[in-house]
Protein backbone atom coordinates (compact mmCIF):
# COMPACT_ATOMS: atom_id res chain seq x y z
CA UNK A 1 0.00 0.00 0.00
CA UNK A 2 0.99 3.60 -0.42
CA UNK A 3 2.59 4.62 2.62
CA UNK A 4 0.32 7.75 2.74
CA UNK A 5 -2.40 5.79 2.36
CA UNK A 6 -0.93 3.46 5.15
CA UNK A 7 -0.23 5.98 7.51
CA UNK A 8 -4.13 7.61 6.56
CA UNK A 9 -5.53 3.97 7.30
CA UNK A 10 -4.08 4.12 10.53
CA UNK A 11 -4.58 7.71 11.90
CA UNK A 12 -8.42 7.09 10.89
CA UNK A 13 -8.40 3.88 13.17
CA UNK A 14 -6.65 5.91 15.96
CA UNK A 15 -9.54 8.50 15.13
CA UNK A 16 -12.44 6.08 15.54
CA UNK A 17 -11.23 4.62 19.03
CA UNK A 18 -10.86 8.30 20.28
CA UNK A 19 -12.07 11.03 18.06
CA UNK A 20 -14.97 13.25 19.53
CA UNK A 21 -14.89 14.94 15.71
CA UNK A 22 -15.35 11.56 14.22
CA UNK A 23 -17.59 10.91 16.29
CA UNK A 24 -19.86 13.92 15.75
CA UNK A 25 -19.30 13.25 12.39
CA UNK A 26 -20.59 10.05 12.56
CA UNK A 27 -23.75 10.81 14.77
CA UNK A 28 -24.62 13.36 11.49
CA UNK A 29 -25.01 10.03 9.36
CA UNK A 30 -28.71 9.63 8.44
CA UNK A 31 -28.15 5.78 10.05
CA UNK A 32 -26.27 7.06 12.49
CA UNK A 33 -28.29 9.52 15.15
CA UNK A 34 -27.99 8.91 18.95
CA UNK A 35 -26.83 4.99 18.15
CA UNK A 36 -23.40 5.46 18.87
CA UNK A 37 -22.95 8.02 22.15
CA UNK A 38 -19.95 10.58 22.71
CA UNK A 39 -18.48 8.87 25.55
CA UNK A 40 -18.81 5.29 24.23
CA UNK A 41 -15.88 3.14 23.77
CA UNK A 42 -14.97 2.13 20.81
CA UNK A 43 -12.93 -0.92 19.67
CA UNK A 44 -11.48 -1.76 16.63
CA UNK A 45 -12.17 -5.30 16.09
CA UNK A 46 -10.97 -6.06 12.37
CA UNK A 47 -9.95 -4.27 9.21
CA UNK A 48 -8.92 -5.03 5.48
CA UNK A 49 -7.88 -2.57 2.44
CA UNK A 50 -10.43 -3.62 -0.43
CA UNK A 51 -8.59 -1.48 -3.12
CA UNK A 52 -6.24 0.81 -3.49
CA UNK A 53 -5.85 3.83 -6.72
CA UNK A 54 -3.59 6.34 -7.26
CA UNK A 55 -5.72 8.81 -5.12
CA UNK A 56 -7.95 6.35 -2.97
CA UNK A 57 -8.25 3.48 -0.58
CA UNK A 58 -11.16 1.97 -0.08
CA UNK A 59 -11.20 -0.03 3.70
CA UNK A 60 -13.48 -1.83 5.68
CA UNK A 61 -13.42 -1.37 9.79
CA UNK A 62 -15.45 -3.49 11.96
CA UNK A 63 -15.26 -2.01 15.34
CA UNK A 64 -17.47 -2.74 18.81
CA UNK A 65 -19.22 0.26 20.17
CA UNK A 66 -19.72 -0.70 23.90
CA UNK A 67 -22.49 1.90 26.32
CA UNK A 68 -22.75 1.18 29.61
CA UNK A 69 -25.86 -1.26 29.56
CA UNK A 70 -25.43 -2.15 25.74
CA UNK A 71 -22.64 -3.12 23.06
CA UNK A 72 -23.44 -2.69 18.99
CA UNK A 73 -21.04 -3.60 15.90
CA UNK A 74 -20.14 -0.99 13.73
CA UNK A 75 -19.54 -1.61 9.98
CA UNK A 76 -17.26 1.34 8.18
CA UNK A 77 -16.29 0.78 4.83
CA UNK A 78 -14.60 3.85 4.09
CA UNK A 79 -12.96 5.59 1.25
CA UNK A 80 -10.16 7.74 1.88
CA UNK A 81 -8.57 10.10 -0.63
CA UNK A 82 -6.11 12.92 -0.65
CA UNK A 83 -8.72 14.77 -2.90
CA UNK A 84 -11.61 17.19 -1.47
CA UNK A 85 -14.98 15.06 -2.54
CA UNK A 86 -18.19 16.57 -3.62
CA UNK A 87 -20.20 15.03 -0.90
CA UNK A 88 -19.60 15.77 3.27
CA UNK A 89 -16.45 14.16 4.28
CA UNK A 90 -14.51 14.12 7.34
CA UNK A 91 -10.89 15.86 7.60
CA UNK A 92 -8.54 13.89 8.87
CA UNK A 93 -5.25 15.65 9.80
CA UNK A 94 -2.14 13.69 8.59
CA UNK A 95 1.12 15.87 9.53
CA UNK A 96 1.05 18.90 7.72
CA UNK A 97 -1.42 17.20 5.34
CA UNK A 98 -4.97 16.46 5.37
CA UNK A 99 -7.03 13.17 3.38
CA UNK A 100 -11.01 13.57 3.30
CA UNK A 101 -12.87 10.20 4.65
CA UNK A 102 -16.38 9.39 3.55
CA UNK A 103 -18.88 6.52 3.28
CA UNK A 104 -17.27 3.96 0.78
CA UNK A 105 -21.19 3.15 -0.37
CA UNK A 106 -21.07 6.77 -1.76
CA UNK A 107 -17.83 5.92 -3.75
CA UNK A 108 -18.15 4.40 -7.44
CA UNK A 109 -14.91 2.19 -6.75
CA UNK A 110 -16.76 0.91 -3.74
CA UNK A 111 -20.04 0.43 -5.95
CA UNK A 112 -17.75 -1.36 -9.12
CA UNK A 113 -16.14 -3.17 -6.67
CA UNK A 114 -19.24 -4.43 -5.00
CA UNK A 115 -20.53 -5.76 -8.30
CA UNK A 116 -16.93 -7.31 -9.17
CA UNK A 117 -17.47 -9.23 -6.26
CA UNK A 118 -20.58 -10.76 -6.73
CA UNK A 119 -19.60 -11.31 -10.25
CA UNK A 120 -16.48 -13.44 -9.16
CA UNK A 121 -17.68 -14.44 -5.12
CA UNK A 122 -14.92 -12.30 -3.69
CA UNK A 123 -12.74 -13.48 -0.77
CA UNK A 124 -11.11 -11.23 1.05
CA UNK A 125 -8.65 -11.61 3.83
CA UNK A 126 -9.05 -9.62 7.04
CA UNK A 127 -6.49 -8.51 9.60
CA UNK A 128 -7.51 -10.43 11.61
CA UNK A 129 -7.28 -13.62 9.99
CA UNK A 130 -11.06 -14.05 8.86
CA UNK A 131 -12.03 -12.92 5.32
CA UNK A 132 -15.20 -10.76 3.87
CA UNK A 133 -16.63 -12.79 1.38
CA UNK A 134 -19.52 -12.50 -1.28
CA UNK A 135 -22.37 -15.09 -1.78
CA UNK A 136 -24.91 -14.71 -4.55
CA UNK A 137 -25.38 -14.54 -8.15
CA UNK A 138 -23.13 -12.62 -10.62
CA UNK A 139 -24.45 -9.32 -11.25
CA UNK A 140 -22.84 -8.25 -14.94
CA UNK A 141 -21.58 -5.91 -15.74
CA UNK A 142 -21.54 -2.73 -14.03
CA UNK A 143 -23.42 0.65 -15.38
CA UNK A 144 -24.28 3.03 -12.78
CA UNK A 145 -24.76 3.68 -9.36
CA UNK A 146 -28.33 5.44 -8.45
CA UNK A 147 -30.08 7.18 -5.82
CA UNK A 148 -31.11 4.68 -3.53
CA UNK A 149 -34.28 4.51 -1.58
CA UNK A 150 -34.50 6.78 1.71
CA UNK A 151 -32.22 4.94 4.61
CA UNK A 152 -34.03 2.93 7.13
CA UNK A 153 -33.27 3.11 10.73
CA UNK A 154 -29.08 2.04 11.07
CA UNK A 155 -28.95 1.10 7.48
CA UNK A 156 -27.46 2.64 4.19
CA UNK A 157 -29.27 2.39 1.41
CA UNK A 158 -27.79 2.30 -2.66
CA UNK A 159 -29.25 1.60 -5.69
CA UNK A 160 -27.43 0.33 -8.31
CA UNK A 161 -27.58 -0.65 -12.17
CA UNK A 162 -26.10 -3.68 -13.28
CA UNK A 163 -26.27 -5.26 -17.06
CA UNK A 164 -28.22 -7.91 -15.11
CA UNK A 165 -30.58 -5.90 -12.70
CA UNK A 166 -31.08 -2.97 -11.27
CA UNK A 167 -30.73 -3.56 -7.63
CA UNK A 168 -31.21 -2.28 -4.30
CA UNK A 169 -27.57 -2.71 -2.04
CA UNK A 170 -27.97 -2.48 1.96
CA UNK A 171 -25.22 -1.76 4.16
CA UNK A 172 -25.98 -2.24 7.80
CA UNK A 173 -24.29 -0.17 9.68
CA UNK A 174 -24.71 -1.93 12.88
CA UNK A 175 -24.92 -5.05 11.57
CA UNK A 176 -26.36 -8.05 14.23
CA UNK A 177 -25.21 -11.41 14.10
CA UNK A 178 -28.63 -12.35 15.19
CA UNK A 179 -30.30 -10.34 12.16
CA UNK A 180 -32.46 -12.71 10.27
CA UNK A 181 -33.24 -10.72 7.51
CA UNK A 182 -30.35 -12.21 5.12
CA UNK A 183 -32.24 -15.75 6.15
CA UNK A 184 -35.67 -14.95 5.39
CA UNK A 185 -34.99 -13.36 1.87
CA UNK A 186 -32.95 -16.41 0.82
CA UNK A 187 -35.55 -19.05 1.86
CA UNK A 188 -37.94 -16.75 0.25
CA UNK A 189 -36.38 -16.72 -2.75
CA UNK A 190 -35.61 -20.51 -2.81
CA UNK A 191 -39.23 -20.77 -2.46
CA UNK A 192 -40.00 -18.41 -5.41
CA UNK A 193 -41.72 -16.56 -3.13
CA UNK A 194 -43.55 -13.33 -4.76
CA UNK A 195 -44.37 -11.18 -2.33
CA UNK A 196 -40.69 -9.90 -1.81
CA UNK A 197 -38.28 -8.93 -4.19
CA UNK A 198 -35.92 -11.31 -5.35
CA UNK A 199 -32.47 -11.94 -2.89
CA UNK A 200 -29.33 -11.43 -4.68
CA UNK A 201 -26.57 -11.82 -2.75
CA UNK A 202 -24.89 -10.96 1.09
CA UNK A 203 -21.30 -9.90 2.02
CA UNK A 204 -20.50 -11.53 5.32
CA UNK A 205 -17.69 -11.98 7.46
CA UNK A 206 -17.46 -15.84 8.61
CA UNK A 207 -19.47 -18.98 6.79
CA UNK A 208 -22.18 -21.02 7.85
CA UNK A 209 -24.98 -19.87 10.64
CA UNK A 210 -22.68 -17.80 12.28
CA UNK A 211 -21.41 -15.77 9.68
CA UNK A 212 -22.27 -11.67 10.58
CA UNK A 213 -23.84 -10.40 7.61
CA UNK A 214 -22.69 -6.62 6.63
CA UNK A 215 -24.63 -6.40 2.96
CA UNK A 216 -27.14 -7.49 0.93
CA UNK A 217 -28.61 -7.05 -2.37
CA UNK A 218 -32.12 -7.73 -3.57
CA UNK A 219 -33.53 -6.78 -6.93
CA UNK A 220 -34.72 -2.70 -6.92
CA UNK A 221 -38.97 -2.67 -8.22
CA UNK A 222 -40.28 0.66 -9.36
CA UNK A 223 -42.38 1.30 -6.53
CA UNK A 224 -43.96 3.43 -3.76
CA UNK A 225 -44.49 2.03 -0.31
CA UNK A 226 -47.74 2.12 0.70
CA UNK A 227 -47.68 4.52 3.48
CA UNK A 228 -46.67 7.07 1.11
CA UNK A 229 -49.36 5.70 -1.61
CA UNK A 230 -51.86 6.21 1.22
CA UNK A 231 -51.15 9.26 2.70
CA UNK A 232 -50.78 10.84 -0.71
CA UNK A 233 -53.95 9.33 -1.81
CA UNK A 234 -55.63 11.01 1.14
CA UNK A 235 -53.92 14.03 0.82
CA UNK A 236 -55.56 14.15 -3.16
CA UNK A 237 -58.92 12.83 -2.04
CA UNK A 238 -59.14 15.63 0.99
CA UNK A 239 -58.11 18.71 -1.60
CA UNK A 240 -60.33 17.52 -4.33
CA UNK A 241 -57.19 17.20 -6.72
CA UNK A 242 -57.65 13.43 -7.40
CA UNK A 243 -57.26 12.26 -11.33
CA UNK A 244 -60.25 10.79 -13.21
CA UNK A 245 -58.53 7.50 -12.98
CA UNK A 246 -57.74 7.55 -9.32
CA UNK A 247 -61.12 9.23 -8.82
CA UNK A 248 -62.22 6.29 -6.25
CA UNK A 249 -59.14 6.47 -3.82
CA UNK A 250 -61.03 5.19 -0.51
CA UNK A 251 -62.44 1.82 -2.79
CA UNK A 252 -59.06 1.14 -4.43
CA UNK A 253 -57.68 1.39 -0.79
CA UNK A 254 -59.72 -1.02 0.06
CA UNK A 255 -58.92 -3.44 -2.32
CA UNK A 256 -55.36 -2.92 -1.71
CA UNK A 257 -55.99 -3.62 2.19
CA UNK A 258 -57.80 -6.55 1.17
CA UNK A 259 -54.84 -7.67 -1.03
CA UNK A 260 -51.93 -6.90 1.57
CA UNK A 261 -54.67 -9.54 4.04
CA UNK A 262 -53.79 -12.03 1.57
CA UNK A 263 -50.19 -11.51 0.52
CA UNK A 264 -49.57 -11.41 4.51
CA UNK A 265 -51.33 -14.96 4.71
CA UNK A 266 -49.09 -16.13 2.27
CA UNK A 267 -45.72 -14.64 3.80
CA UNK A 268 -46.03 -16.41 6.93
CA UNK A 269 -47.18 -19.68 5.11
CA UNK A 270 -43.56 -19.55 3.28
CA UNK A 271 -42.37 -18.84 6.34
CA UNK A 272 -44.01 -21.71 8.71
CA UNK A 273 -42.91 -24.96 9.09
CA UNK A 274 -43.67 -27.72 10.88
CA UNK A 275 -40.21 -29.56 10.55
CA UNK A 276 -37.62 -30.02 12.70
CA UNK A 277 -35.17 -26.78 12.57
CA UNK A 278 -34.67 -22.93 13.14
CA UNK A 279 -37.93 -22.76 11.19
CA UNK A 280 -40.41 -24.74 13.18
CA UNK A 281 -43.43 -23.68 14.80
CA UNK A 282 -43.82 -23.86 18.61
CA UNK A 283 -46.41 -22.89 20.88
CA UNK A 284 -47.70 -19.77 22.26
CA UNK A 285 -47.46 -20.51 26.01
CA UNK A 286 -48.56 -18.67 28.95
CA UNK A 287 -44.55 -17.35 29.98
CA UNK A 288 -44.78 -15.90 26.53
CA UNK A 289 -47.60 -13.86 26.87
CA UNK A 290 -46.55 -12.68 30.24
CA UNK A 291 -43.67 -11.87 28.77
CA UNK A 292 -45.20 -9.73 26.19
CA UNK A 293 -47.36 -8.13 28.61
CA UNK A 294 -44.12 -7.44 30.66
CA UNK A 295 -42.31 -5.83 27.89
CA UNK A 296 -45.22 -3.47 26.85
CA UNK A 297 -45.70 -2.24 30.28
CA UNK A 298 -41.84 -1.47 30.96
CA UNK A 299 -42.90 0.63 27.58
CA UNK A 300 -45.30 2.27 29.49
CA UNK A 301 -43.14 3.01 32.28
CA UNK A 302 -40.47 4.38 30.03
CA UNK A 303 -43.11 6.98 28.54
CA UNK A 304 -44.53 8.16 31.46
CA UNK A 305 -40.83 9.19 31.91
CA UNK A 306 -40.74 10.97 29.29
CA UNK A 307 -44.10 12.39 29.23
CA UNK A 308 -42.46 13.98 32.63
CA UNK A 309 -40.12 15.84 30.43
CA UNK A 310 -42.90 16.67 27.65
CA UNK A 311 -44.98 18.57 30.28
CA UNK A 312 -42.34 20.44 31.37
CA UNK A 313 -41.24 21.89 27.55
CA UNK A 314 -41.15 24.99 26.45
CA UNK A 315 -44.34 24.71 24.28
CA UNK A 316 -47.96 25.66 26.66
CA UNK A 317 -50.34 23.80 24.79
CA UNK A 318 -48.21 20.63 23.72
CA UNK A 319 -46.97 20.55 27.17
CA UNK A 320 -50.70 20.50 29.06
CA UNK A 321 -51.27 17.81 26.67
CA UNK A 322 -48.75 16.03 27.76
CA UNK A 323 -49.41 16.33 31.12
CA UNK A 324 -53.20 14.90 29.99
CA UNK A 325 -51.98 12.00 28.21
CA UNK A 326 -49.54 11.24 31.42
CA UNK A 327 -52.40 11.33 34.02
CA UNK A 328 -54.69 9.66 31.60
CA UNK A 329 -52.26 6.50 31.50
CA UNK A 330 -51.92 6.48 35.08
CA UNK A 331 -55.39 6.34 35.50
CA UNK A 332 -56.01 3.92 32.87
CA UNK A 333 -53.25 1.49 33.07
CA UNK A 334 -56.22 -1.52 34.46
CA UNK A 335 -57.74 -1.06 31.21
CA UNK A 336 -54.34 -1.33 29.37
CA UNK A 337 -53.77 -4.14 31.39
CA UNK A 338 -56.83 -5.91 30.50
CA UNK A 339 -56.54 -5.20 27.22
CA UNK A 340 -53.16 -6.89 27.15
CA UNK A 341 -54.49 -10.39 28.63
CA UNK A 342 -56.32 -10.56 25.42
CA UNK A 343 -53.36 -12.46 24.24
CA UNK A 344 -54.12 -15.20 26.53
CA UNK A 345 -57.10 -16.17 24.48
CA UNK A 346 -54.21 -17.25 21.85
CA UNK A 347 -52.79 -19.36 24.18
CA UNK A 348 -51.60 -22.54 22.71
CA UNK A 349 -52.18 -21.69 18.94
CA UNK A 350 -48.38 -21.49 16.89
CA UNK A 351 -45.46 -19.17 17.32
CA UNK A 352 -43.52 -18.86 14.31
CA UNK A 353 -40.81 -16.68 12.49
CA UNK A 354 -42.64 -13.95 11.08
CA UNK A 355 -41.92 -10.14 9.78
CA UNK A 356 -41.62 -8.60 12.93
CA UNK A 357 -42.11 -5.00 12.00
CA UNK A 358 -45.01 -5.30 9.74
CA UNK A 359 -46.41 -2.23 8.82
CA UNK A 360 -47.40 0.04 5.52
CA UNK A 361 -44.39 1.23 5.11
CA UNK A 362 -42.71 -1.90 5.24
CA UNK A 363 -44.78 -3.22 1.79
CA UNK A 364 -43.83 -1.43 -1.58
CA UNK A 365 -46.82 -1.37 -3.86
CA UNK A 366 -45.40 -1.41 -7.59
CA UNK A 367 -48.04 0.73 -10.63
CA UNK A 368 -49.27 -2.94 -11.72
CA UNK A 369 -50.75 -3.01 -8.12
CA UNK A 370 -48.10 -6.08 -6.83
CA UNK A 371 -46.83 -5.86 -3.34
CA UNK A 372 -43.25 -6.67 -1.72
CA UNK A 373 -42.88 -7.26 1.85
CA UNK A 374 -39.33 -5.23 2.99
CA UNK A 375 -37.36 -5.21 6.09
CA UNK A 376 -37.38 -8.14 8.23
CA UNK A 377 -34.57 -7.25 10.71
CA UNK A 378 -37.66 -6.64 13.60
CA UNK A 379 -38.22 -3.32 15.76
CA UNK A 380 -35.45 -0.88 15.81
CA UNK A 381 -36.10 -0.32 19.49
CA UNK A 382 -36.36 -3.81 20.46
CA UNK A 383 -33.74 -5.64 22.29
CA UNK A 384 -31.50 -7.27 19.65
CA UNK A 385 -31.20 -10.03 21.34
CA UNK A 386 -35.43 -9.97 21.35
CA UNK A 387 -35.95 -9.56 17.58
CA UNK A 388 -35.55 -13.10 16.06
CA UNK A 389 -37.47 -14.62 18.93
CA UNK A 390 -40.65 -16.48 17.00
CA UNK A 391 -43.82 -14.71 17.92
CA UNK A 392 -47.91 -15.52 17.11
CA UNK A 393 -48.61 -14.43 13.36
CA UNK A 394 -51.20 -12.53 14.59
CA UNK A 395 -48.67 -9.56 15.81
CA UNK A 396 -47.92 -9.03 12.37
CA UNK A 397 -51.88 -8.65 11.65
CA UNK A 398 -51.95 -6.58 15.31
CA UNK A 399 -48.83 -3.99 13.87
CA UNK A 400 -50.43 -3.63 10.19
CA UNK A 401 -53.76 -2.95 12.01
CA UNK A 402 -51.92 -0.03 13.71
CA UNK A 403 -50.38 0.93 11.04
CA UNK A 404 -53.97 2.13 9.37
CA UNK A 405 -53.83 4.01 12.32
CA UNK A 406 -50.85 6.17 11.40
CA UNK A 407 -52.52 7.10 7.69
CA UNK A 408 -56.02 8.48 9.20
CA UNK A 409 -53.66 10.61 11.70
CA UNK A 410 -51.41 11.77 8.41
CA UNK A 411 -54.23 12.95 6.49
CA UNK A 412 -56.25 14.20 9.31
CA UNK A 413 -53.34 16.35 9.94
CA UNK A 414 -53.17 17.65 6.39
CA UNK A 415 -56.75 17.91 6.29
CA UNK A 416 -56.98 20.06 9.60
CA UNK A 417 -53.63 21.90 8.63
CA UNK A 418 -53.00 20.46 11.82
CA UNK A 419 -49.76 20.40 14.30
CA UNK A 420 -48.70 17.68 16.42
CA UNK A 421 -51.27 17.87 18.52
CA UNK A 422 -54.40 17.64 15.38
CA UNK A 423 -54.81 13.54 16.99
CA UNK A 424 -56.73 15.17 19.76
CA UNK A 425 -59.53 16.53 17.60
CA UNK A 426 -59.97 12.58 16.36
CA UNK A 427 -60.96 12.28 20.57
CA UNK A 428 -62.57 15.74 21.13
CA UNK A 429 -64.72 16.21 18.00
CA UNK A 430 -67.64 17.91 20.00
CA UNK A 431 -66.05 21.08 19.42
CA UNK A 432 -65.17 21.10 16.13
CA UNK A 433 -66.77 22.44 13.05
CA UNK A 434 -69.45 20.41 10.89
CA UNK A 435 -67.18 20.19 8.17
CA UNK A 436 -64.46 19.07 10.32
CA UNK A 437 -66.50 16.35 12.35
CA UNK A 438 -67.22 14.90 9.10
CA UNK A 439 -63.62 14.72 7.76
CA UNK A 440 -63.02 12.92 11.39
CA UNK A 441 -66.11 10.88 10.79
CA UNK A 442 -64.98 9.94 7.26
CA UNK A 443 -61.73 8.79 8.44
CA UNK A 444 -62.84 6.85 11.45
CA UNK A 445 -64.70 4.67 9.56
CA UNK A 446 -61.97 4.12 6.78
CA UNK A 447 -59.97 3.06 8.83
CA UNK A 448 -62.30 0.58 10.21
CA UNK A 449 -63.04 -0.61 6.90
CA UNK A 450 -59.04 -0.93 5.85
CA UNK A 451 -58.34 -3.26 8.88
CA UNK A 452 -61.71 -5.15 8.47
CA UNK A 453 -60.82 -5.80 5.23
CA UNK A 454 -57.68 -6.81 6.01
CA UNK A 455 -58.08 -9.08 9.15
CA UNK A 456 -60.71 -10.47 7.34
CA UNK A 457 -59.01 -11.59 4.02
CA UNK A 458 -55.88 -12.67 6.55
CA UNK A 459 -57.91 -14.88 8.56
CA UNK A 460 -60.18 -16.44 5.87
CA UNK A 461 -56.82 -17.90 3.83
CA UNK A 462 -54.86 -18.78 7.45
CA UNK A 463 -56.21 -22.23 9.16
CA UNK A 464 -54.18 -21.37 12.07
CA UNK A 465 -57.82 -19.87 14.00
CA UNK A 466 -59.87 -22.43 12.49
CA UNK A 467 -60.20 -23.89 15.82
CA UNK A 468 -60.47 -20.88 18.13
CA UNK A 469 -64.09 -18.51 18.50
CA UNK A 470 -64.05 -15.27 16.40
CA UNK A 471 -64.24 -13.25 19.76
CA UNK A 472 -61.20 -14.86 21.06
CA UNK A 473 -59.19 -14.63 17.51
CA UNK A 474 -60.20 -10.20 17.83
CA UNK A 475 -59.20 -10.51 21.16
CA UNK A 476 -55.73 -11.49 20.56
CA UNK A 477 -55.51 -9.04 17.62
CA UNK A 478 -56.97 -6.44 20.32
CA UNK A 479 -54.04 -7.56 22.81
CA UNK A 480 -50.76 -7.09 20.47
CA UNK A 481 -52.44 -3.66 19.06
CA UNK A 482 -52.55 -2.52 22.68
CA UNK A 483 -48.77 -3.73 23.12
CA UNK A 484 -47.79 -2.32 19.67
CA UNK A 485 -49.33 0.91 20.62
CA UNK A 486 -47.18 0.82 23.44
CA UNK A 487 -44.15 -0.15 22.08
CA UNK A 488 -45.21 2.75 19.51
CA UNK A 489 -45.44 5.57 22.29
CA UNK A 490 -41.97 5.05 24.07
CA UNK A 491 -40.53 5.20 19.88
CA UNK A 492 -41.98 8.59 19.54
CA UNK A 493 -41.59 10.19 22.57
CA UNK A 494 -37.60 9.27 21.98
CA UNK A 495 -37.37 9.50 18.11
CA UNK A 496 -40.10 11.54 16.54
CA UNK A 497 -42.36 13.53 19.60
CA UNK A 498 -44.13 15.28 16.93
CA UNK A 499 -46.10 12.09 16.12
CA UNK A 500 -46.41 10.98 20.18
CA UNK A 501 -50.38 11.58 20.11
CA UNK A 502 -51.08 9.01 17.66
CA UNK A 503 -50.33 6.13 19.45
CA UNK A 504 -51.72 7.86 22.68
CA UNK A 505 -54.76 8.32 20.39
CA UNK A 506 -54.47 4.30 20.01
CA UNK A 507 -54.11 3.35 23.21
CA UNK A 508 -56.62 5.77 24.40
CA UNK A 509 -59.60 3.69 21.82
CA UNK A 510 -58.01 0.46 22.38
CA UNK A 511 -58.88 1.08 26.23
CA UNK A 512 -61.95 2.74 26.22
CA UNK A 513 -65.69 2.20 24.97
CA UNK A 514 -65.85 3.34 21.22
CA UNK A 515 -66.31 7.09 20.46
CA UNK A 516 -70.03 7.27 18.57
Amino acid sequence: MDPRFLAATDAFEEAIRHSSNLREWLRSRPWCGDAIGLRAEIAVKDRAVLLESGTEVVVFFLAAVRHPDSQALLHLPVSISDRRPDSPAFELPLGSDRMFVREAEASEAYVRFVVDGFNHQGKFPTRAGDALRFHGEGLGEYRATGAGPASDSTNLLVRIATARADLVFKSYKMPDPRNREPEIAARLHRKQFRHVPPYLGEIAIGQGPTRLVVSLATKFEESSDLLTWMTDGWRGELAGGLTPAAADFEGASLEVAGSLGDATAALHEALFDRHPGPWQAESFRAEDATAARRGAITNLGESLRRLVILSKGPDPRKAGLAAQAREFLFDGRRDVEEILRGLDAALGTPKSVVHGDLHLGQVLRRADGALFFVDFEGEPERPPTQRPEKVPPLRDVATMNRSFSYVKHFAWREATHGDATAATGLLMREGLPESAQAIARRLLAWEAAATGGFTTAYLSRVPLYEGLPPEDVLRAIRGWMMERALYELRYELKLRPENVFIPLEGIMTLAMPPFP
